[in-house]
């Protein structure tokens, strides 16, 4: 047992004296000396030298690139605060032109797209029966007015017989009886005949405004009654917009206010006019009906198109904002990113109006009025780039 703790120590002893001859050959070669917890021996390599763990260096931190066009430098802005609108365009006037005649389509001379002023002819239904039935109202008419002057002469004649006595006072009322029915039978024709002429005319089918064919739903030679849908026709030069608004919001907003729009399709917002509002709420939505009108010259604008905006319902001018992509907000705070000094920082704000039909620094769209935490001049990014590295080094690439 004895000669078991002596080894032991023995042991020790050597582990201690070959970790301080380590120790001191590397502070005078300068490489860092090996660590060891005391009494452990060093693991041997597989070469069967002692191994050396180097501890790894600390590496630096990449710096953050951003885009001249990533950055905005705030200056003071007017702001907006608006109640939002959708709806989809229409046409303020549009007609549908139906038959008035039945009868064969021979002609139709306009097609979808195709611009039409009032009163231009469109189409064409057969007229043939009814230039025939014209003509035979003509003679008709003839007819009944020659009987008319008849029965006007044999009137007249027995009106002077009456006065010499010559016949009874029964022919005379017999002549204006007859004198009557002819009268009656002439207007009769004259009648028929104008509504024969109306129907010949209705062949001709003309359009009822200007505008564009929205739509045609018959084609050349098929057979139409009256009342079949022929063209539909809408006027583009005055666009309307059915927008619903909140009950709650409906007590500022009046006629005449002006409404910013983006329409589907459009690349510079359009601005709009108030027409009128509606009567009553809408059932289940509580919202009230909005119209709201925009000029629409060379009909650059079509209906269907969807259009969403802001009605303006309080401004004010000089306030610093930033794009609604640029506001951070966790944890109950809200703060955007700044370069300050080279350094991405976090800069707390206070907000307040935000204006979500204004167009934003870099093409985005959306303001948000900044009550307290940064002023005009300072630097922010823009973009939402994710979650940045507050401390970190920016460094600012010029746009090619």
């Amino acid at each position: 047992m004895k000669t078991r703790h002596l080894f032991l120590a023995l042991a020790a002893v050597l582990v201690a004296a070959a970790v301080g001859w380590l120790a001191g050959r590397a502070q005078r070669s300068g490489a860092p000396a090996p660590t060891q917890a005391a009494g452990q021996a060093a693991s041997p390599s597989p070469s069967g030298s002692p191994a050396a763990a180097a501890a790894p260096a600390p590496q630096s931190e990449a710096p953050l690139e951003f885009a001249d066009t990533d950055l905005v430098v705030l200056q003071p802005v007017r702001i907006t605060r608006g109640i939002p609108v959708t709806g989809t365009l229409k046409a303020t006037e549009q007609s549908l032109v139906r038959a008035k005649v039945a009868g064969e389509v021979r002609e139709l001379r306009v097609r979808e797209g195709q611009s039409v002023s009032a009163g231009q002819l469109i189409a064409r239904i057969d007229p043939t029966d009814f230039e025939a039935r014209v003509v035979e109202r003509e003679a008709q008419l003839r007819s009944a007015a020659a009987q008319l002057e008849q029965a006007q002469r044999t009137f007249a004649q027995n009106t002077q017989l009456v006065e010499r006595g010559f016949i009874a006072r029964s022919a005379l009322d017999n002549a204006a009886s007859a004198l009557e029915a002819a009268t009656g039978a002439r207007d009769a024709a004259q009648a028929q005949l104008a509504s024969a002429r109306k129907a010949l005319a209705d062949t001709a089918v003309v359009s009822p405004i200007g505008g564009v064919v929205a739509e045609r739903f018959v084609q050349p030679g098929e057979k139409v009654s009256p009342d079949t849908r022929i063209l539909s026709i809408v006027d583009l030069s005055r666009i309307e917009i059915e927008a619903p608004v909140p009950a709650a919001e409906i007590a500022a907003v009046r006629p005449g206010q002006t409404v910013r729009l983006r329409i589907e399709g459009e690349r510079e917002p359009r601005e709009g006019r108030i027409l009128r509002l509606g009567p009553s709420t809408a059932a289940g939505t509580r919202s009230i009906p909005v119209y709201i009108g925009i000029d629409n010259p060379g009909a650059a604008l079509r209906a269907g198109q969807f259009a969403q905006g802001q009605l303006a319902v309080e401004s004010r001018d000089g306030v610093i904002a930033v794009p609604e992509s640029a506001l951070r907000e966790r944890a109950g705070r809200s703060y955007v990113y700044a370069i300050e000094a080279g350094k991405v920082v976090e800069k707390d704000v206070v907000t307040g109006l935000r204006d979500a039909g204004a167009i934003a620094p870099g093409g985005g769209s959306g303001l948000i009025e900044v009550v307290r935490g940064l002023s005009a001049g300072e630097r922010i990014v823009a973009p939402n780039l994710g979650s940045l590295r507050a401390g970190a080094t920016a460094v600012v690439r010029p746009a090619r």
